[in-house]
C-alpha cells in the first residue's frame, strides 16, 4: 500500500512538479529494491545448504571437474534456453495466457462449464473481439520472460557446474571418475555428454509430462479433502490481536517493530474468528481445485 501511495503521488505531481515526480519515482523504486534485497535474503537459502566436502572428496574435486567440463560444458544453459526451454514457453504462453478460452473466462466472469459446448472457432472469434492485441501482447510478455530468465541462467551456470563437481566427488571414487573421463573421451561417450543434459528437456520427454495435470487434479479431491482433515485437528496460527499482552510485547522485541506498527500491519480482517462459518479452508480450497481442473 505505501509502494502503491508513493507511486499515485509521483503521478499526480509529474506536470506539476517534474523534479519532485522523479525524485518519488527514484525513492519509490529505491524502497522496492530494499524489499526485494530483504526478501531475497530470507529466502536465499530455500534449497538448503551442502556439507562441506571431505578431504578425500576434496582431492577427487580435478577429476570430478574434469568429468563435469564434459558433461555441462560452458554455454550448456544457454543452449538449452533456445534449443528446448523457448519453445516449451512459447507453448505455455500459448495454452494459458493465449488460450481463447482462458481470456473470455477472464474478461467476461463466466465459468468454464459455460464455454464448454462453444466451438474452438467461436471462441477464438469471440477471443478477438474482446482482446484484439493478446497475440501481440503475449508474444512480447513471452520474450521479456525468457530474456530475463536466459539472463539468469546464463549467471548461475558457472555456480551450477561448480556445484555438479562437487556432488561428482562425493558420489563416485576416483576409480569411477577415471572411468568416466575415459569414456567421455570416445566418440560416443563424447554426444551422450554433450547431449545427456539437453535430453531431459527435450519435447519427447516434456510432452509425457502432459498426463502429470490430469492425474494430479483427479487425485488432488481426495487429497485435499485429507488435508482438511489434518488441518481441523490443529488450531491456526494466531495474529497479533490474538496474542496476550506478554506475548505481543515478546513478538515486538523479537522482530524489532514496535506494538503500533505490528497492530497496525495486522491483515485487515485477522481479529474475527479463526472459524468461517460459512465455508471452511477446507471448502474455499476444494472450490478452487474444482475450478482449475474444470479450466
Amino acid at each position: 500500500m505505501k509502494r502503491l501511495t508513493t507511486a499515485l503521488s509521483a503521478l499526480a505531481l509529474i506536470t506539476a512538479t517534474p523534479a519532485l515526480a522523479q525524485e518519488e519515482d527514484s525513492a519509490a523504486e529505491t524502497e522496492m529494491q530494499q524489499e526485494l534485497d530483504a526478501m531475497s535474503a530470507l529466502f536465499g537459502d530455500m534449497f538448503g545448504s551442502a556439507d562441506p566436502l571431505t578431504p578425500a572428496q576434496e582431492a577427487r574435486l580435478p577429476a570430478a571437474q574434469s568429468v563435469v567440463l564434459k558433461l555441462f560444458p560452458q554455454g550448456t544453459y544457454a543452449r538449452m534456453m533456445d534449443e528446448t526451454m523457448k519453445p516449451m514457453m512459447d507453448g505455455i504462453l500459448g495454452n494459458l495466457a493465449g488460450s481463447p478460452a482462458m481470456q473470455i473466462i477472464e474478461l467476461t466472469g463466466l465459468a468454464p462449464s459455460e464455454l464448454a459446448g462453444v466451438d474452438e472457432a467461436k471462441l477464438s472469434q469471440a477471443a478477438a473481439l474482446l482482446d484484439p492485441s493478446a497475440s501481440e501482447r503475449n508474444a512480447e510478455i513471452g520474450g521479456t520472460m525468457m530474456n530475463l530468465i536466459s539472463d539468469i541462467v546464463v549467471q548461475v551456470e558457472p555456480s551450477y557446474r561448480a556445484g555438479l563437481a562437487r556432488a561428482y566427488a562425493v558420489r563416485f571414487t576416483p576409480a569411477e571418475l577415471s572411468d568416466l573421463d575415459a569414456y567421455f573421451a570416445t566418440p560416443v561417450g563424447q554426444k551422450y555428454a554433450a547431449e545427456s543434459f539437453m535430453i531431459f528437456a527435450d519435447p519427447q520427454v516434456m510432452s509425457s509430462m502432459n498426463e502429470m495435470m490430469p492425474a494430479v487434479m483427479k487425485a488432488m479431491p481426495d487429497v485435499m479433502g485429507d488435508v482438511g482433515k489434518i488441518a481441523e485437528k490443529y488450531p491456526k496460527g494466531r495474529t497479533f490481536s490474538a496474542l496476550d499482552p506478554a506475548e505481543q510485547d515478546k513478538l515486538a522485541a523479537l522482530l524489532g517493530v514496535s506494538l503500533e506498527d505490528l497492530a497496525a500491519r495486522e491483515p485487515e480482517g485477522a481479529q474475527s474468528s479463526t472459524k468461517d462459518t460459512s465455508m471452511s479452508e477446507a471448502d474455499r480450497e476444494m472450490d478452487w481445485v474444482e475450478q482449475e481442473g474444470a479450466s
